[in-house]
């Protein structure tokens, strides 16, 4: 046993360095273990695997002896504007968790890895904001031009949890956010239609909280509540041409504070009968923690701020699952959630717009070890923007109707012992 452990251990080091951007609701990826993405990652109420640690660490007392999850989500995003699509790729974020009570205790503790945020998009050189920039002479600055964005964050977190009856469990503990690469590119121009690459490249990290509550009501309903703090990463990296507020290239060692929202989401978990059960979450995001950019120089003298300004959010997440026999279960879910991002700060690094999807899953347990694999559609509003920009030479870079969509797997094993 101690071997396995071991070698599963190494697996999680592996993926430490392995998280992947993704395009998911903004960028915040909720998918982390495919049962509960079978279920339209309405979960936090029910938790009963590993990947509890990340859902809702207090429901690993649930769990019995050692047990480890690890797997991953394909993600593959389709974004165009007015018919041009932007670079078409798949991305593979992966998760681990481990769960373990502490000999005969009412303590257990937890370790997982997973990548809750993520973005990635790159346009190609024919969009039509792109053709504009190209054809095009402005005399003002700056102009950003959208060519590649990409956000790689991986999530390290250990966690406990304490039984405190039969009824009540809490969890909690410290959320480390590895923040593996920020790449930020674009154009601009700097007078006289003659136009410059820039770029941004960087990395750094930042510290957050979780602390969750499970309480099993009555026999049938369970209740949830998982609360992630907000994160403010410090990155640090070199631009190369970077646009400043007054529109002039400057290439420089530069720094800007990233904010990830708060994250709360309240389930309900009712078993209908021994084979059938139905989960509902109420999962906001506080989106508002986004509120801007402030790039600074090396010196700490600022160099650039741009305004985000986005909107609070709250998703709403059903599913359920149907137990066909002693090894075969099946799963289906959808959720809706509007779109933080705001029509006055839009751009098309990151084309959201409001989202509906549809989940189906199934798992085989053995006993010792359980398969689980899951489908979500992610279908996206077609999205025409209209941002009233005073300048009438600017006016039309960004506006115009974005059509997007994303298709996700999910793959995990997990192991007891």
């Amino acid at each position: 046993m101690k071997r396995s452990v071991t070698l599963l251990l190494i697996v999680a080091a592996v993926l430490i360095f392995s998280a992947g951007p993704a395009l998911a609701g903004a960028f915040r990826i909720p998918e982390s273990g495919a049962a509960a993405m079978g279920q339209g990652n309405a979960f936090v109420g029910q938790a009963d695997d590993p990947s509890a640690v990340h859902h809702n660490p207090a429901a690993i007392t649930g769990l019995e002896g050692i047990q480890i999850m690890a797997g991953f989500t394909q993600i593959t995003p389709e974004s165009e504007f007015e018919g041009v699509g932007a670079e078409k790729d798949t991305f593979y974020p992966p998760y681990f968790f481990y769960a373990n009570r502490l000999r005969e205790t009412d303590w257990y503790i937890g370790f997982g890895v997973n990548a809750p945020f993520g973005l990635g998009t790159e346009w190609d050189e024919t969009a039509p904001f792109n053709a504009f920039f190209r054809s095009t002479v402005t005399p003002v600055n700056p102009v950003d031009i959208v060519t590649e964005t990409a956000l790689e964050i991986a999530k390290i977190a250990p966690v406990a949890a304490y039984r405190v009856n039969d009824k009540f469990s809490v969890g909690f503990g410290p959320e480390y956010y590895d923040v593996q690469k920020v790449v930020y590119k674009g154009g601009t121009t700097i007078g006289g239609g003659v136009g410059v690459e820039y770029s941004l490249k960087g990395d750094g990290d930042g510290f957050g909280f979780v602390a969750s509550g499970m309480y099993q009501a009555t026999d049938a309903l369970r209740i949830g509540f998982a609360w992630h703090s907000g994160v403010t990463a410090e990155l640090t990296g070199n631009a190369v041409n970077f646009p400043s507020d007054a529109g002039t290239p400057i290439s420089t060692k530069a720094s800007v504070d990233l904010n990830l929202p708060d994250t709360m989401a309240l389930g309900f978990h009712y078993q209908v009968n021994e084979r059938l059960s139905l989960n509902l979450d109420l999962d906001q995001t506080q989106w508002s923690d986004y509120d801007k950019l402030e790039f600074k120089r090396s010196d700490g003298s600022p160099l650039r701020t741009i305004n985000k300004g986005y909107d609070d959010v709250l998703a709403v997440r059903f599913g359920g699952q149907y137990k066909v026999n002693d090894n075969w279960t099946v799963r289906a879910g959808f959720h809706t959630e509007p779109t933080p991002v705001v029509e006055e700060t839009f751009d098309p690094r990151l084309p959201d717009s409001d989202a509906t999807s549809i989940t189906v899953g199934a798992g085989y347990d053995a006993g010792s070890y359980a398969i689980n694999f899951a489908y979500m559609a992610l279908s996206k509003d077609d999205r025409t923007v209209d941002t009233d920009e005073p300048n009438p030479l600017l006016n039309t870079l960004f506006d115009g109707e974005y059509k997007s969509s994303v298709d996700l797997l999910a793959l995990d094993v997990t192991f007891r012992f």
